[in-house]
């Protein structure tokens, strides 16, 4: 028997790790449902071939994409999953014990542990901070929201309570550094154009100081040196990004006051 459980993907060309993702969830969720915004790849073929309903929507940001995709689940209770995530068998394990009986009527949701792990143990990325986050909860209950081109893509309680289960949701997330560098451009730009938006002002003291802070951040605080020379080209690129989405909403602010 299925869960009632509806995972959701949002996608753009990801045929090398999606079938991955796919493979730990299908056969035991009731649904599962993918967010295409133009993939040029085998991304659609290979979630239907798995059996996904496979929708286009247009990008607007990772916020209005995923809020898009929460509601075209049927089920209540949903699973929030990138493309480049893989649910561990321990964590499959735990989620299917928790719905043979009914769920607490006061959670809206639970965490889990989200961790880097490379498909290549001898990849040189191999050491990046773990977090939790919440990816299983109640439509209910919890809800993304979905303003343009924020990157703000985590469900954010209403009411109830947020639980812990045990298990990895495994990162594979590095294809290779110019992948990185194109990601991160994309998302610079998003958050600048929101931040500008936003009316966010942003000095010229924070933007000489943005890029130093971030890059001890990464390399030191989430321990990227363990990384070698492929953790400081990682520190670097994501200490840029920062950087990047400071200076291009101070460029999109000048352009707005130039232009008004």
């Amino acid at each position: 028997m299925t869960l009632p459980l509806s995972v959701y993907y949002i996608t753009l060309n990801e045929e090398q790790r999606l079938p991955e993702s796919l493979a730990k969830v299908k056969g035991w969720v009731d649904e599962i449902v993918v967010v295409d915004s133009g993939s040029t790849d085998n991304t659609r073929a290979i979630a239907e071939a798995a059996g996904a309903r496979v929708v286009h929507n247009d990008w607007r940001g990772f916020a209005c994409q995923k809020a898009f995709a929460a509601s075209l689940c049927r089920n209540r209770w949903v699973l929030d999953l990138d493309g480049d995530e893989v649910l561990s068998d321990e964590l499959v394990a735990n989620i299917q014990t928790l719905f043979s009986s009914p769920l607490p009527a006061d959670v809206a949701g639970y965490q889990m542990r989200w961790v880097l792990s490379q498909p290549n143990p001898e990849h040189p990325f191999r050491y990046d901070k773990s977090k939790w986050i919440l990816r299983l909860y109640d439509r209910h209950k919890a809800q993304i929201q979905a303003e343009k081109n924020s990157n703000n893509d985590r469900p954010q309680v209403l009411t109830g309570r947020v639980e812990r289960l045990q298990g990895d949701v495994l990162h594979r997330t590095l294809i290779s550094l110019e992948q990185m560098e194109r990601k991160y451009c994309q998302l610079s730009t998003e958050q600048a154009r929101f931040m500008a938006a936003k009316g966010r002002r942003i000095s010229s003291a924070r933007l000489a100081v943005e890029f130093p802070l971030k890059f001890l951040k990464y390399y030191v605080l989430h321990q990227q040196f363990r990384n070698g020379w492929f953790g400081l080209s990682v520190a670097m690129v994501a200490a840029n990004r920062n950087f990047m989405r400071l200076a291009k909403a101070k460029e999109i602010q000048l352009q707005q006051r130039l232009g008004g």
